[in-house]
């Protein structure tokens, strides 16, 4: 339901808010939705290719309605 998981470097916060409301709070600048399940910091993306990003040596979908807009923020970051 309304309740997601924040994965920090050295804790997981569950929390009951939406996905869209904590997207709305973070810094566009720093971090990108990538699929309808995850939002990642640009900064720990290690890699990517046309269809994934690796964030802390996991591989995370990107999905068809998020592509164009995160492969344009990858490509000029």
């Amino acid at each position: 339901s309304d309740y997601i998981k924040i994965h920090l470097k050295n804790e997981t916060i569950v929390t009951r808010e939406t996905i869209s409301s904590i997207e709305a709070k973070l810094p566009k600048k720093f971090f990108i939705r990538i699929h309808r399940s995850f939002i990642v910091s640009v900064s720990n993306i290690t890699s990517y290719t046309n269809d994934t990003v690796i964030v802390n040596d996991k591989e995370l979908t990107i999905s068809r309605s998020y592509k164009k807009e995160v492969l344009q923020i990858l490509e000029t970051y």
